[in-house]
């Protein structure tokens, strides 16, 4: 999966709220994913690479580099915290659906979190001096009923367990698993599609909602389309694009609404709105 979906999500809600108010900012958002596609072998090898062999292990700083000014010169204060799920539970949405761990989340969230540490760094000029602009991240992952979430949970532990012990684990990547550069057919992708339904609360209570669906498989067809129409984004479209010149930047900071344009001028759907407002800062 890509991560520009919750990446973009989150800049959008963001937008929404700063928009009505320059002064306020996000401190709460979740993402209530529902999916359907096939299973990648790319995508089951890096996973077990670093989770069951440990190939790669990440440096050790003295703080999170996520949390870096773009050039590295500087701390960023603004943090996030992932409060997401680790059972099965009743959607927070009270629409009587149940929801899941999500296996991305851990992901999506590191990505969010660089970019609300970008946007709510580039706040900072008006506050002096700066105050901490913390987001809560939350992802779901949801079923119509409990019997498929916790079906699905249980199932994922049971792989995970099995393919943690060597007697199991070897035989099943190997005869079960697919490897790398196997997948769907085009058939299965067809009928694959990914919804990520956001919602966001700021710190003066105005509460915001967006929807973007991708209309393919979005561990195969759709990440391949992300992929390529932010390559094209890059190259074609630099006078669209909100930063100009390097640094280490997300998707949606890098490139913001030119790269959501792309994406639904090539089949994604995006909508966004204000459910409640929050009470508006005196300026004076």
């Amino acid at each position: 999966h890509g991560i520009e979906s919750w990446d973009l999500s989150y800049y959008k809600l963001s937008q929404l709220v700063t928009e009505k108010d320059n002064t306020d900012h996000l401190v709460k958002a979740q993402f209530f994913d529902e999916s359907k596609g096939g299973i990648s072998g790319g995508t089951i090898d890096t996973m077990l690479s670093l989770t069951v062999d440990q190939k790669y292990k990440e440096d050790k700083y003295e703080f999170d580099p996520y949390y870096l000014s773009p050039d590295g010169s500087k701390k960023i204060i603004h943090k996030t915290k992932n409060t997401s799920p680790l059972t099965v539970q009743p959607s927070p949405r009270k629409d009587g659906r149940w929801t899941m761990p999500f296996f991305m989340a851990a992901v999506n969230c590191e990505v969010v979190k660089r970019s609300n540490a970008l946007l709510m760094n580039n706040m900072d000029t008006s506050d002096n001096p700066p105050t901490r602009k913390d987001l809560e991240y939350q992802e779901y992952w949801v079923h119509p009923t409990f019997k498929e979430a916790f079906g699905n949970w249980f199932r994922l532990v049971i792989a995970a367990t099995a393919l943690s012990n060597p007697l199991s684990g070897t035989p099943i990547r190997k005869y079960v698993l697919p490897k790398p550069g196997q997948g769907p057919d085009d058939k299965s992708m067809s009928k694959g599609y990914l919804l990520v339904n956001a919602f966001g609360e700021s710190k003066n209570g105005t509460k915001v909602q967006s929807s973007f669906y991708f209309p393919n498989d979005p561990g195969y067809a759709d990440t391949a389309r992300m992929v390529v129409e932010s390559g094209l984004c890059l190259a074609l479209d630099a006078d669209k694009l909100p930063i100009q010149g390097g640094g280490f930047f997300t998707p949606a900071i890098g490139m913001g609404d030119a790269l959501l344009e792309r994406l639904c001028c090539t089949g994604c759907k995006f909508a966004s709105r204000i459910i409640e407002p929050g009470h508006l800062t005196s300026k004076l």
